[in-house]
């Protein structure tokens, strides 16, 4: 819930620290040119307001209390505690990464050959979809997610993920989030190779795109609740992105993207989010992903 929106140079750090201090789940964002505080409990709307208006008249003083402010490795620290399943994923990338960068320059590691969809060393030529289901190799499925092409190619994805993925693991559970993951990543790896059976494929994107489904459905069935308001302007830059890279104008550049995997992630990233909700009625996040 929304409860207060103000200009961009007004630092509300102080006030911040006073709302964890009084346990209010809360956090604040950037958004058309604004600072907006948003809250996870709505019946502390009104307690929050009140407390700004003092804050700003000078009614309620607030000190920084330096020794109170946790460090950075202790933010660390609260982060993967928070978010265990994402955590688990973005770093399986992480590892992932060095044995897989050296395919954009069509070298084979043998870690890489263990994450393709095919095996890329011992493959005479590409299978049919249907000989690749028939082959039964169901971690191949999947694991291409964690096959990343260059530096900005794993950074991007990784932003990504984390931005949605937190508010999904927050919004569900943690088993929640792997399911989604295993299911975006089934749908959008087979979904490339039905689409384009070209077996050098991979990346975190096709279940980034899945997230953003999930998001964007999830806030149009309760969008009171704060987890699901993503940014305008994330979603829609990431949309944008979508509809570009479709057309193929990046191709005679040399650059090629998985669009199966996006479109097969975006759509079935909605279609879950309606089954969880049904499944599910009245369910809410358990927190708000992100801080001030």
């Amino acid at each position: 819930m929304r409860v207060i929106e103000t200009v961009l140079n007004e630092d509300l750090s102080l006030f911040s620290g006073y709302l964890h201090q009084q346990r209010i789940v809360h956090r604040i964002f950037e958004e058309r040119g604004q600072q907006v505080l948003e809250i996870a409990d709505a019946a502390h709307g009104e307690v929050v307001r009140a407390a700004y208006r003092a804050w700003q008249s000078g009614d309620l003083k607030i000190r920084a209390l330096p020794s109170s402010e946790p460090k950075a490795f202790k933010r660390a620290f609260s982060a993967v505690a928070r978010y265990p399943a994402l955590t688990s994923v973005v770093l399986l990338a992480l590892l992932a990464f060095p044995f897989t960068w050296p395919l954009a320059d069509d070298r084979l590691t043998l870690i890489a050959s263990w994450l393709t969809v095919i095996d890329l060393g011992s493959a005479v030529r590409a299978p049919t979809f249907m000989e690749l289901l028939a082959d039964f190799q169901p971690w191949r499925w999947v694991t291409p997610i964690f096959v990343h092409y260059g530096v900005v190619h794993l950074l991007f994805n990784c932003a990504v993920v984390l931005e949605l993925g937190r508010r999904v693991e927050s919004g569900t559970s943690s088993w929640g989030f792997l399911t989604l993951v295993l299911v975006l990543a089934l749908v959008s790896n087979l979904g490339q190779y039905a689409v384009l059976p070209n077996p050098n494929f991979g990346g975190l994107s096709g279940v980034a795109y899945g997230l953003l489904g999930y998001v964007l459905a999830r806030n149009r069935l309760t969008p009171d609740e704060a987890c699901w308001q993503l940014p305008v302007g994330l979603a829609g830059s990431l949309l944008f992105f979508l509809v570009v890279f479709t057309t193929g104008i990046t191709e005679p550049f040399g650059l090629y993207v998985a669009n199966g995997a996006h479109w097969g992630g975006l759509a079935t990233g909605a279609l879950c989010a309606l089954v969880f909700a049904r499944s599910r009625p009245g369910t809410g996040s358990r927190d708000v992903p992100g801080s001030a």
